[in-house]
């Protein structure tokens, strides 16, 4: 990537940061000063990788650069935020992208996937809920439909800083998030069209969310959907290299035994100053059925001692011990695993939850046996908590 192009890059984004701004009518002070922030990144962004751009595409890597255009609907999805209900956020995202290219990489998944980061300003174009900066790591599993055409499935995880939290005295209207830090989660299908070796052009659907995980309450979440344009620059294009698909086998994929122990925390009801550790292990079996796939069974049990407390306040009965039986996918990419489960309570004993919740998780294992990482466990559209946890697995 050009200098020249690098600075046509940061003054790109701050014109149409800038424009975006004729239709912010509250907190406009803070909110310029969160796109200020997002343009100064970019600047950063773009120098800082100029040189490991130019060596990583002599590594079995490709460098790209893109920006997208979002734009879409907040999901008002309970009536404690029916007051986003309408709102029409819109999004600047700048993407840094290397294209994995090595023989390694082709026979783990038959494909060249794309990882990097992106950096995005959001604003979500209601008085309560400001605007953010999201910063994710992503990953995109990329598919050749034609010498022009290419699908692609991306997952992003990372966090966002918030300009407008819950505040009881300042902003009691947002029920949807109340730190200023909170995780961010997207999914997205695209579809590129290459107009030249350098250049391509992409359309996205994007289903994203915020939420803190319920560290701390009101944690009602943002959900929203957009639609996306996208350009991408190549600095170096380097033709793929053909290989020969490998047949993935069935019957000689084997069968693993992971045993989890994961720990979180939080407060018991909104205002609560004090927190309670959660605890909690699980076992789950999975196979693999695809280079990209496998299936997973398993049973969890923990203890919340934020239930046992919200019970005492509320003078109720019950026990803080609860376990599940769960089902669910996992994305294999590498080191790294994207899970999303069903579960269901085989005991509960309070009166709070629903019978059924879900999980979303990713894990990375760097080596055969251990693995590190975290997963959010939700009822609905709220989330229950997040917790970090470590993983042992045995083959059979």
């Amino acid at each position: 990537m050009d200098i020249f192009l690098s600075i046509q890059i940061i003054f790109l984004s701050k014109k149409i940061v800038k424009h975006l701004h004729f239709k912010i009518k509250n907190n406009l002070t803070c909110m310029k000063k969160y796109a200020k922030i997002y343009y100064h990144l970019i600047f950063l962004l773009c120098f800082s990788t100029y040189t490991k751009a130019q060596e990583d595409s002599t590594k079995n890597n490709i460098f790209k650069i893109g920006v997208q255009l979002h734009y879409g609907s907040i999901f008002a999805h309970s009536e404690a935020v029916e007051n986003t209900a309408g709102s029409r956020p819109f999004a600047f995202q700048t993407d840094f992208i290397w294209q994995k290219i090595s023989k390694k990489v082709w026979e783990n998944c038959n494909c060249y996937p794309k990882i990097g980061f992106s950096l995005a300003y959001n604003n979500y174009d209601n008085q309560y809920l400001g605007s953010s900066l999201n910063f994710a790591y992503l990953l995109e599993p990329y598919f050749k439909l034609s010498s022009r055409f290419d699908l692609s499935f991306r997952t992003s995880f990372g966090g966002a800083w918030l300009s407008n939290p819950y505040d009881i005295q300042k902003n009691p209207n947002n029920q949807s998030y109340s730190l200023p830090l909170s995780v961010y989660l997207g999914v997205g299908i695209g579809s590129h069209f290459k107009i030249n070796n350098a250049w391509s052009m992409g359309l996205y659907g994007n289903y994203q969310h915020i939420s803190n995980g319920g560290v701390k309450e009101p944690n009602k979440g943002i959900n929203w959907v957009t639609g996306s344009l996208s350009v991408i620059y190549t600095p170096k294009p380097t033709p793929l290299p053909m290989r020969e698909r490998n047949i993935f086998d069935k019957k000689k994929a084997s069968v693993e035994k992971e045993l989890f122990v994961w720990v979180s925390n939080k407060e018991a009801k909104i205002g609560d100053k004090q927190r309670f550790f959660i605890f909690g292990t699980s076992f789950q079996i999975h196979k693999q059925i695809s280079r990209l796939s496998a299936l997973s069974l398993g049973t969890e049990i923990y203890y919340d001692g934020s239930l046992v407390e919200r019970l005492r306040q509320n003078n109720e009965k019950g026990d803080g011990w609860r376990a599940g039986l769960l089902a669910g996918h996992q994305f294999i990419l590498g080191k790294f695993r994207f899970t999303q489960q069903i579960g269901v309570y085989i005991y509960q004993n309070n009166p709070y939850f629903d019978a059924w919740y879900h999980r979303w998780g990713i894990l990375y294992y760097p080596n055969q046996k251990w693995g590190i990482g975290i997963s959010l466990k939700a009822h609905r559209h709220i989330a229950n908590f997040f917790d970090v946890r470590v993983s042992r697995k045995f083959k059979k």
